[in-house]
């Protein structure tokens, strides 16, 4: 029982982590199509002569998709880090409880 209670809370973090990243991804892409809306210049003197062979807002939404998913993969997945050591603690506390009664 203890077992599938594990594995259950490791499919839960992992899909936390997955949508975390995945809607990190979608903002880091719209807040890079934004900038590149409002500031071209800037978009391209950032990103160097590989920015100017297309669209310059589709490349900055892809760009800004990359460090969305990188970002979002590490902030859900400390998260998910802290709720697992909140956890390991609650058992600690729990057992020495138990034990002193």
């Amino acid at each position: 029982m203890k077992r599938e209670s594990a594995i259950r809370s490791a499919i839960g973090f992992f899909v936390i982590i997955l949508l975390g990243a995945l809607l990190s991804a979608l903002l880091g892409g719209a807040f890079g199509a934004l900038v590149s809306a409002i500031s071209p210049e800037f978009v391209s003197s950032l990103f160097g002569s590989e920015a100017g062979s297309g669209s310059i807002v589709r490349y900055a939404f892809a760009v800004g998709m990359i460090w969305g998913i990188f970002i979002g993969a590490a902030v859900a997945a400390f998260a998910c880090f802290l709720a697992a050591v909140i956890k390991i603690l609650r058992i600690r506390f729990e057992y020495k409880k138990a034990r002193e009664a």
